[in-house]
């Protein structure tokens, strides 16, 4: 059973930029010195829901101040990216931390990112798959080309060639069914955002075993899941301050997206409020008999052997610190020896992977 941390870099009310990115620095070290396996880096851009705008380039600091944990990125927003520049820095970091790197690669939503940085939204209507070819080309092949008119190129081999063979271990976090499809024929894990309820992320993994067998294989595949956790005693209190956090941190994020561009963003805003109820209510948040509880019924619907925690939404990052603390004491150890899982030192590589 593997456990990490997954690192937003939100900004709240009290917490600023700075405070969000040494909440990131300061969970890590706790993290690898807990005996955490991951920890997993988003990008956004303009937005205060996420001030980490270059996923790689925080991945690469954390990856350069520890020693064991594994960093991915959660993720890169790959459209954004020539996908040579892409495969290049993903192979720098996979050689210097020695193999530690998860690549997760996505797609975003906001029209205002592809407008800013004068992308075509073509590279974001076009999919995933055009875009994790040919990374993966870059990174397990010499002397790539290709013929897409998004971006052509002629006869590259990219340098340095990866550490890991064939390519770093990558993700895929989507839930359309021409994603998971993807996903499903390329043998890629999925990566599932924290949003997502337990009933849709068994549909997901269902269709993903669905697609699998049509290809040829089971589709036994260790997914990745962004679960909202906090350990603390006081139940009740634990769930308000997360839920307002969380609204707060969501309202930031209310930006004209690719995938609703009709959407008028009141109308957006008006539904946060149901969104965060949800996603707090479905959550295990309290002491660490319910948290256990919590994560057993989940582990026994999903199979979830893959496990992030969004501890950040909540707003205090002593809080968040403590939690950490605590989940690695009370929790951890208990949901390891119920699964039988090694220890972190023997933790395992996930295969290869991609995120829409």
């Amino acid at each position: 059973m593997q456990f990490g941390l997954f690192l937003n870099n939100g900004v709240f009310e009290g917490v600023d930029d700075a405070a969000a990115l040494q909440l990131s620095v300061d969970s890590t070290r706790l993290a690898e010195s807990l005996g955490y396996d991951r920890l997993w880096v988003t990008e956004h851009h303009f937005i205060d829901f996420g001030v980490c705008s270059q996923a790689l380039t925080l991945a690469g600091y954390l990856l350069g101040m520890t020693q064991r944990i594994r960093v991915g990125t959660a993720v890169v927003l790959a459209p954004l990216v020539h996908p040579i520049t892409l495969a290049e820095q993903a192979a720098i970091l996979d050689q210097v931390s020695g193999g530690r790197l998860d690549l997760g690669l996505g797609r975003g939503g906001y029209s205002l990112d592809y407008e800013v940085l004068s992308v075509l939204t073509e590279r974001w209507s076009v999919g995933i798959e055009a875009i994790v070819t040919a990374v993966i080309d870059a990174l397990s092949n010499r002397a790539v080309t290709s013929e897409n008119e998004l971006f052509p190129y002629q006869s590259v081999t990219i340098r340095p060639r990866p550490r890991t063979q064939p390519h770093p271990p990558m993700y895929v976090a989507t839930a359309t069914p021409e994603a998971v499809e993807v996903a499903a024929r390329l043998r890629l894990p999925l990566q599932f955002y924290f949003a997502a309820d337990t009933e849709s992320r068994v549909k997901t993994i269902d269709q993903y075993r669905g697609f699998a067998e049509e290809h040829g294989w089971d589709g036994e595949i260790d997914h990745l899941h962004a679960i909202p956790c906090l350990v603390e005693d006081d139940e009740s209190s634990t769930r308000a301050r997360m839920s307002a956090g969380m609204l707060a941190s969501f309202n930031t994020g209310n930006h004209p997206g690719l995938q609703d561009p009709d959407l008028d963003l009141s109308e957006r805003a008006a539904m946060t409020p149901a969104l965060v109820d949800s996603v707090i209510g479905q959550s295990p948040i309290g002491p660490p008999e319910r948290v256990i509880e919590w994560f057993d019924e989940f582990i026994d619907a999903t199979g979830a052997r893959n496990i992030a925690l969004y501890m950040e939404p909540i707003g205090e990052p002593q809080a968040t610190l403590d939690s950490i603390r605590r989940f690695a004491a009370d929790v951890m150890p208990r949901l390891r020896a119920g699964d039988g899982a090694p220890d972190a030192s023997d933790a395992l590589t996930p295969a290869s992977a991609v995120i829409d």
